[in-house]
């Protein structure tokens, strides 16, 4: 509830200040004499950012879970959003990206085709240095090292499509309506400086890794004593069609330029998340060999998300061409 009034107060402070600007903007004798608002035929190419989103981190590993209704939260940890703890659950998709860039074309004097494409992203290497093991077995007083990495790729965006209408001249009371499409999600890969080999079944690894990410005794395998993680494929890329709605203000400051603000709602959206698993390597005490054990976590979710909380906030500049 706190988070949806946040979000009412930041969009009504982003119209309220573009109509402010709009209104000081214009003198009385100027509101008649010049119309920079488009013309039948015109095109525009813009740029959008969501301080909503912007609030949230702004990237897919933000986005709102359903964690707490599955897992609930760690207090004693101090972790409010469970995804912290259990990133093997479904992502939301109902937030427009952070920036986006947007095109619209004035089909009629008050309607326009707008479309808009998002997205953001990363891949992060974290390397710490470990005992190297063979080094050791070799001379008890040696101090060599090896170096593992956890490789985190993430990404995440959005498209929409559809109608705007609109009244006024150059400052512009604007809604409309269409479809948005959503994806979110990423992978861990794992490389280790220490081999695991017959020799050497549990070999030593990154304390982060085994302490805070390795949820191989949890796995249920028989025939392996010890497994690590090769590849996690927590949340893969959720993907979601939802409609969306938004109603605001569009003010034409100069010529072919626009300063706009809108608040956006997305009332129902449906959305897909694909199997999710975790690869582990481990010693086979039956076949007496290295060999690979695949976890499975989820064959796949999906969910039906409706309602008005689902609000979000888009600042716009465009050029008309």
């Amino acid at each position: 509830m706190n988070r949806m009034k946040t979000t009412i107060k930041v969009a009504l402070a982003s119209v309220l200040c573009v109509a402010t600007m709009a209104a000081f903007a214009q003198k009385p004798e100027q509101k008649e004499a010049k119309d920079y608002a488009p013309k039948v035929g015109d095109m525009a190419i813009g740029i959008n950012f969501n301080p909503v989103a912007a609030a949230q981190g702004g990237n897919p590993a933000s986005f709102s879970t359903v964690g707490q209704f599955l897992y609930g939260t760690d207090s004693e940890a101090g972790i409010i959003n469970s995804a912290e703890a259990k990133p093997n659950q479904m992502f939301i998709l109902a937030q427009q990206p952070m920036v986006s860039i947007s095109y619209k074309y004035q089909v009629k004097e008050h309607m326009a085709f707008k479309a808009s494409i998002g997205f953001s992203g990363g891949y992060i290497t974290y390397r710490e240095y470990v005992n190297d093991d063979k080094a050791l077995a070799l001379n008890p007083m040696a101090a060599d090292q090896v170096a593992d990495a956890i490789n985190l790729n993430y990404t995440g965006g959005g498209i929409t499509a559809g109608l705007e209408f609109s009244t006024g001249k150059n400052l512009r009371f604007i809604g409309g309506f269409g479809l948005m499409y959503s994806f979110g999600g990423g992978d861990v890969t794992f490389n280790y400086g220490n081999q695991m080999t017959a020799l050497n079944q549990k070999p030593t690894t990154m304390g982060k890794i085994d302490k805070n990410i390795n949820e191989f005794a949890t796995s249920g395998c028989t025939w392996m004593d010890y497994g690590r993680p090769i590849r996690q494929n927590n949340v893969g890329i959720s993907q979601g069609i939802g409609i969306y709605a938004n109603l605001g203000i569009e003010w034409f400051f100069m010529k072919n330029a626009s300063l706009g603000a809108t608040v956006d709602l997305t009332p129902i959206m449906v959305a897909f998340q694909p199997q999710t698993y975790t690869i582990y390597e481990g010693y086979d005490k039956f076949h007496n060999e290295v060999a690979q054990y695949n976890d499975l976590v989820s064959p796949g979710s999906s969910y039906l998300l409706y309602g008005t909380d689902n609000i979000g906030v888009n600042i716009s500049l465009h050029y008309y061409v």
